[in-house]
Order: structure tokens, then sequence, then C-alpha cells
């Protein structure tokens, strides 16, 4: 699984890697575990990066799309509307 080569990747570099490295590991496992349906796991992968790299608009979207499904309503639309206000042409966030 991707998944597993992210954590790998994760474990490789380990906590004194910089900030950017670390989030954008945990950005793209968080997309895997939307891919997986596994989205406790998006979630926590999506916040961590977004405490790393806190104006990436692909983490928050995916932070959205999770809370979404785990049924966190309030949550996911104040997330998606943060993307919308960086990215008007998201449209799956605007919508």
């Amino acid at each position: 699984l991707a998944a597993d080569e992210y954590t790998a990747g994760l474990q490789e570099c380990g906590d004194d890697s910089a900030s950017d490295q670390r989030g954008l590991l945990l950005s793209n496992r968080s997309q895997c575990w939307l891919k997986l349906n596994d989205y406790e796991k998006s979630y926590k992968d999506a916040d961590d990066c977004l405490k790393l790299l806190p104006e990436h608009s692909k983490s928050l979207f995916r932070r959205a799309l999770a809370q979404e499904k785990l049924g966190r309503s309030s949550e996911a639309l104040a997330d998606f509307a943060k993307v919308a206000r960086v990215e008007p042409n998201n449209k799956a966030a605007v919508e």
C-alpha cells in the first residue's frame, strides 16, 4: 500500500526533519486513507500536517472530507469555507 510507503518515509525522516517534508508525507498519507475509506486516520494525518503547515490547503480539504464522512458536519463546513477563501476556484470546496 502507498500508505505504508508514506509511513516508512515518516519513520525514516524522524521528528528532526524539516516540517515541510513531514507535513507533505502526512498530507499524502491522509489522501491514501481517504481512498481506503479510513476517515479517522485521514483526519488525524491531515490535522497533524496542518499543525506543521497551517496554510496547506490540500490538507485542509482532506481534513474537511474526512470530517464530513465522520459526520462532523459543522467542522467540515468550517474547513471547506477556509479552503474556499484560499482557493475560490476550488469547486469541490465551494459546493
